[in-house]
């Protein structure tokens, strides 16, 4: 029930609100009445009443003062005021201050009815809304935990490099990662031996159990955040309690003592990767790529091991390029849509990356990037080409640029080269991105053109088209700027206009030579588009 309160100094007028409508008809009921803004300003803040009907003018204070005073606590209230005051400043006022209603003493009950319907109608939506949104907040409380890990997965594959989006998500999630160490353990069993591990609900088990033992076992002196990679990988991002301390000794010791517990109570061994020390959650890819750099080389030290990546200095390293391919692949992506805007970004991201890196990364691996980064947009270049115009291939060699490349000798000039040639190809495949809706929209139009007189659908339109009916459906909208069965009326009504003027056809036979078949809807139809009926338009032409 909807609680209603009535504010106003004569009580003819309380009776009258209270009687004259059938309250219990709008799920209604009257909560209380008070005689002027005092008495109503504490029974509207202690009873919240859904709607309230008051005067302007009463003893004490009056009703726009008592709005002003009470609006904050009671929002969602549908204030409608009563008054037999007829002044526009009044009227605006109560706009301002947010008013439901103005109405004019007396009313008529129709009025009155009117605007409690209207009240309830927006008091039910404000309501379902509301518990929409609960129940909405009620499911993301719910899926929280996956979502937060989802997110450190994609930071820890290098999936999301976006730094901005990163730390915006996890201040969403409540995600904290300054300094770290990052662990990975493995499940060294291999499978395929029949043990009951090989069973997925097992091994899920066996992962809970890893984790829950990790837990209790660093409790005491750290706090983790656990994201499972795959069946037999699990990563703990150990979260150091200050940045002045050595931790490493103390996370092998809990490293160890895990080991210990998961062989003795479930049968199997764990091999666990150790990175280096890492700051910030833009370094979790990096130190993800060290522990499993580390797990790699238990093909020598052996399984049931804890492997530091600091300890690796004995064996053969290969420079990891693997972000700078990955965005790589982000700039050929983004050229192949014709997106300018993120194609400049993605250079911006390799600029910015490169430059983090500063010497990390050897003068011969960033020609070689860069080389091969120019050859794949040419690449692409050529396609266009190719599609654009079969018969004359493009087939520009590149070995000037690859030339211009080896020659340079500062990242300036290695970044001037990719922008020109990455902005170059992007641009011809906007056009011929262009050209193609262009030529889709044209085949779209010529067909209606052709049938409009037919029951045409937008279906039929995307299979001549050989596109879906969403695709086509929003390429009328953004290229016409309306939808197909706008534009395929306007056509019709169009075409209805020039046989109008000939007077050997009926209404209803120009109504049915356009496609529609109902000479009623078309008359409806012609009135909207040109504000007159079909027989008024023929009295203008004759």
């Amino acid at each position: 029930m909807f609680k209603v309160m009535i504010i106003d100094d004569e009580p003819i007028i309380r009776k009258g609100l209270r009687n004259i409508i059938d309250w219990k008809q709008f799920s209604c009921e009257i909560c209380a009445e008070a005689a002027d803004g005092v008495e109503g300003a504490e029974l509207i803040k202690s009873l919240r009443p859904d709607i309230v009907f008051t005067d302007i003018k009463m003893p004490e204070v009056d009703g726009l003062s008592m709005i002003k005073e009470i609006k904050d606590s009671v929002n969602d209230c549908k204030i409608i005021i009563l008054t037999g005051y007829r002044d526009f400043d009044y009227a605006q006022e109560a706009i301002k201050l947010g008013a439901f209603d103005f109405m004019l003493k007396p009313s008529k009950i129709e009025e009155l009815v009117d605007v409690v319907k209207r009240a309830i109608k927006e008091l039910k939506f404000q309501r379902d809304r509301a518990e929409e949104i609960k129940k909405l907040k009620e499911l993301y409380n719910q899926n929280l935990p996956i979502l937060r890990e989802r997110l450190l997965f994609d930071v820890l594959s290098g999936i999301n490099t976006n730094e901005e989006l990163i730390k915006a998500k996890m201040s969403l999630f409540g995600l904290e990662v300054s300094d770290f160490t990052l662990l990975v353990v493995e499940n060294d069993s291999d499978g395929g031996d029949g043990s009951e591990r090989d069973d997925p609900y097992s091994s899920h088990l066996y992962q809970f159990g890893i984790i829950n033992t990790f837990e209790e076992t660093v409790a005491d002196d750290f706090k983790m955040i656990n994201v499972t990679l795959d069946d037999k990988k699990i990563a703990f991002i150990v979260k150091h309690p200050d940045s002045r301390g050595n931790y490493i000794d103390l996370i092998q010791k809990k490293c160890t003592y895990l080991q210990d517990i998961i062989a003795n109570c479930f049968g199997f061994t764990i091999t666990i990767g150790i990175s280096s020390e890492g700051h910030g959650a833009m370094e979790l890819s990096t130190k993800l790529k060290e522990c499993m750099e580390a797990l790699e080389h238990k093909f020598y030290i052996g399984n049931n091991s804890i492997i530091c990546y600091k300890d690796l200095h004995s064996f053969f390293r290969s420079e990891d390029n693997s972000l700078l391919e990955n965005y790589q692949k982000l700039l050929s992506d983004g050229i192949k849509s014709g997106n300018e805007i993120l194609v400049k970004k993605r250079l911006k991201d390799i600029t910015d990356y490169i430059e983090c890196c500063g010497g990390g990364i050897s003068r011969d691996s960033l020609k070689n990037f860069y080389c091969a980064t120019v050859t794949l947009i040419n690449n692409i270049r050529v396609s266009v080409g190719a599609e654009s115009n079969p018969k004359g291939l493009l087939s520009k060699d590149i070995s000037s640029l690859i030339r211009m490349i080896e020659k340079s000798d500062n990242i300036k000039d290695l970044n001037a080269i990719l922008e020109e040639i990455a902005i170059s190809v992007v641009s011809k495949v906007n056009i011929y991105n262009n050209r193609g809706i262009k030529l889709i929209m044209q085949r779209a139009i010529e067909f209606i053109d052709e049938n409009y007189s037919e029951q045409i659908s937008l279906n039929e339109i995307a299979e001549h088209t050989f596109v879906s009916t969403y695709y086509i459906s929003r390429l009328f909208k953004k290229e016409l700027g309306k939808n197909f069965v706008e534009y395929l009326n306007e056509i019709r009504i169009t075409k209805a206009k020039e046989l109008l003027k000939d007077l050997r056809f009926k209404t209803y036979e120009v109504a049915e030579l356009v496609g529609i078949s109902d000479a009623h809807y078309f008359s409806k139809l012609f009135k909207r588009y040109e504000g007159i009926t079909p027989s008024e338009y023929r009295d203008t032409v004759r």
